[in-house]
């Protein structure tokens, strides 16, 4: 695998452990939401929203960190050509 491959699935990973724990807490928000106008009891989100947007911190990383190797690799491709 060479380093643009390489970066580019630490990026494509990173956008995925960002945006699907995002989603799925707007998705336990809306029916947070919703089962407040119902009358539930809304207290099963207030537990695993922190634990999906914790999700997100090393996906962030991830996707950066892949940017940032995808620069240098890009820098080294220079020099050498």
């Amino acid at each position: 695998m060479g380093v643009y491959e390489g970066a580019r699935r630490m990026q494509q990973a990173g956008r995925w452990m960002i945006f699907i724990p995002l989603t799925v807490c707007l998705l336990f928000a809306g029916a947070s939401v919703a089962l407040t106008f119902t009358g539930a009891s809304n207290f099963f989100a207030l537990g695993i929203v922190p634990l999906l947007l914790s999700l997100e911190v090393p996906g962030a990383t991830l996707w950066l960190a892949g940017w940032i190797v995808e620069g240098f690799a890009q820098g080294s491709d220079k020099d050498n050509h």
